[in-house]
């Protein structure tokens, strides 16, 4: 059976693709900046609260994070609302085929969601006042976490291979994942340790902060929390190049030269995630937050060049037919930026009281 045909038609879009594409690439880097932090932020949080040692939230270098999880938590939530719409305007057929291929699993993530955030929050508020509760509860949020990242991957990497659709056809009961895919555990790995190293630079960031304010032995904490970026990014970049080895031996041609944009994108992203481990072990923290952004927007472009390669010629996005309606993308365009500026605001309310509490 040729996967083509599988391919539902894509319905019009109301401008072109470029558009789309491009607020995708755009709002997904600020989601998955945050998302980095609140899934890193409890891993971090439940290793050192289960296996550290007690602390007050707040004094150390990994309890810092706790405060700021559920608020990141509810942030990185709305900040994934415009991405998500934004993919699939384009990549629409493509998404609700997988996600239906997928559907037990799938169809959980929400209550697993809504129960992960009330978990976090329930860490906090009982941190001190009821240990064991308030252990429980970041584990609860770690795990959730992790099961939902799982499955966002499966969904991600299945939309994007319509030859192992044909799975439908044995399994009618929505329980296929993609675990045939030799790039699922690299892909999924790379997040988890992209997110410690991520959080472990917020951190760094929120301490950096509060040294501003005088707070004593900032100095220590923002160290030790850029030797967690450090070490995470070493980690990371291992696990890279088992995801690039995994890929087909043609994609792997069009990275390493056949295609010169691909292969640009990959070495910025390459250089500057070793820059960051440089800087970071130097206890440079504003060269480690350049660096570390570099490298994120160059593998959200290298993640969907990956993601046109493994569609090849079954959909491009030039194909999508055209159906103006320019007044109805401004309406939207203005209320996206209105709720952008919403968002900044208030993020910077939250500091600005965090460093009324530090000071």
């Amino acid at each position: 059976m040729d996967p083509a045909s599988l391919i539902p038609t894509p319905d019009s879009i109301p401008a072109p693709s470029w558009i789309f594409l491009v607020l995708d690439l755009l709002l997904f880097t600020l989601h998955i900046l945050v998302i980095n932090i609140v899934v890193g932020g409890s891993l971090i949080i439940a290793t050192s609260r289960i296996f550290g040692k007690e602390d007050q939230p707040g004094q150390t270098v990994h309890s810092v994070l706790a405060n700021k999880l559920p608020t990141s938590f509810a942030l990185g939530i709305n900040l994934g609302v415009a991405p998500l719409l934004f993919m699939q305007v384009i990549y629409g057929h493509l998404f609700y085929t997988s996600s239906v291929l997928m559907a037990v699993y799938w169809i959980l993530v929400i209550p697993l969601l809504i129960i992960a955030y009330y978990a976090a929050y329930i860490h906090v508020r009982k941190y001190t006042s009821s240990v064991m509760i308030s252990k429980v509860a970041i584990l609860i949020t770690s795990l959730l976490l992790l099961y939902i990242g799982f499955i966002y991957v499966n969904n991600m990497t299945l939309m994007a291979q319509p030859g192992k659709w044909t799975a439908y056809f044995e399994n009618r009961g929505g329980s296929i994942l993609n675990m045939s895919d030799p790039t699922l555990i690299p892909r999924y790995l790379h997040f988890v340790v992209a997110s410690v190293a991520v959080a472990g630079l917020f951190s760094a960031l929120v301490w950096s902060m509060r040294k501003k304010k005088g707070v004593e032995g900032a100095d220590s904490k923002i160290h030790s929390a850029l030797r967690i970026f450090g070490y995470a990014t070493i980690v990371q970049v291992i696990l890279g190049f088992w995801f690039l080895i995994a890929i087909p031996a043609d994609f792997i041609l069009q990275f390493m030269g056949r295609n010169i944009f691909y292969s640009l994108v990959l070495l910025v992203g390459f250089a500057s995630g070793i820059g960051a481990i440089a800087t970071a072990f130097m206890s440079k923290l504003r060269p480690t937050v350049i660096m570390l952004l570099t490298t994120i927007v160059a593998m959200v472009i290298t993640r969907h060049n990956l993601r046109t390669l493994y569609l090849g010629d079954m959909f491009k996005l030039e194909t999508l037919e055209l159906s103006p309606q320019y007044d109805v993308l401004a309406l939207f365009l203005v209320i996206l930026i209105a709720g952008l500026a919403a968002v900044g605001y208030m993020v910077n309310q939250v500091r600005a009281a965090d460093e009324r509490r530090a000071g």
